[in-house]
């Protein structure tokens, strides 16, 4: 090949690299948008999250510590349903008849005593193995796990509702996060109100939810929680979006 051959060539290789780093970056390289895969336990967030007003590090208890959120132990789902077992029985207001559940049945069969095994879940929210998300940063920026995972207290099965592609990443670090509109994304407060209701209390008053005994206590203060995030001329939160901030 002769050395003007050779230059010629240079452009496309170029292309041919940008081509590969862009579908890598916007297609299938994450988990895919909308997969809903079928889990070995059906568990209700709309029961624990929306009507008990557990709060989501109760399960993920590494969220704001950790880039990993974290999954419950077996154990940690037992403190409660050691208690609250598969028979159910009627309760006036709420259901009129006993019943047995098989979801924790299934829960109770993998305990087995404290000697069995972890419930194998099948995992929903994928990024690239070249690709940091710290999920501890985001949390204790203030960023509600609805902003990135949607409205989960209101799924009767959760499915990935972001792309979680490079585009939709470097887009809110760009333009910037605003507080208030975590608080509506997680359906804690209307768009057109300053009005915020805490997780699990109806969207009505938040002084009457406030009090209730289903209301989500106030996180505690995370490690870093002192730290101001930077904002921008609108008063946005802001984030680097260089290519070390994410791949390092």
């Amino acid at each position: 090949m002769t050395k003007r051959r050779e230059w010629t060539a240079i452009p496309g290789l170029i292309a041919l690299a940008a081509a590969a780093i862009l579908l890598s970056a916007y297609s299938g390289a994450s988990s895919s948008q909308g997969s809903q895969p079928q889990q070995p336990i059906n568990f209700p967030h709309t029961v624990h999250v929306q009507r008990l007003g557990m709060n989501c590090l109760y399960c993920h208890y590494a969220a704001n510590k950790s880039p990993d959120p974290g999954m419950p132990a077996v154990g940690t789902c037992m403190g409660c349903h050691l208690i609250i077992g598969p028979q159910r029985p009627a309760i006036a207001g709420v259901r009129t008849a006993a019943y047995k559940s098989t979801e924790i049945e299934k829960l109770v069969n993998y305990y087995k005593g404290g000697a069995g095994k972890p419930v194998p879940w099948v995992r929903i929210h994928k990024v690239p193995e070249y690709v940091h998300f710290p999920h501890m940063r985001h949390v204790n920026a203030g960023v509600t796990c609805q902003t990135c995972h949607g409205q989960i207290q209101k799924m009767p099965q959760v499915y990935q509702y972001s792309s979680l592609n490079m585009g939709w990443c470097v887009s809110c670090h760009l333009n910037g996060y605003s507080d208030h509109e975590g608080q509506v994304a997680a359906g804690y407060a209307n768009a057109d109100s300053n009005v915020v209701t805490p997780a699990g209390a109806p969207q009505q008053a938040a002084t009457a939810a406030a009090t209730s005994a289903n209301a989500q206590q106030p996180l505690p203060a995370p490690p870093g929680a002192g730290r101001q995030p930077a904002t921008n001329a609108t008063g946005r939160k802001v984030a680097r979006y260089d290519c070390a901030n994410c791949h390092y």
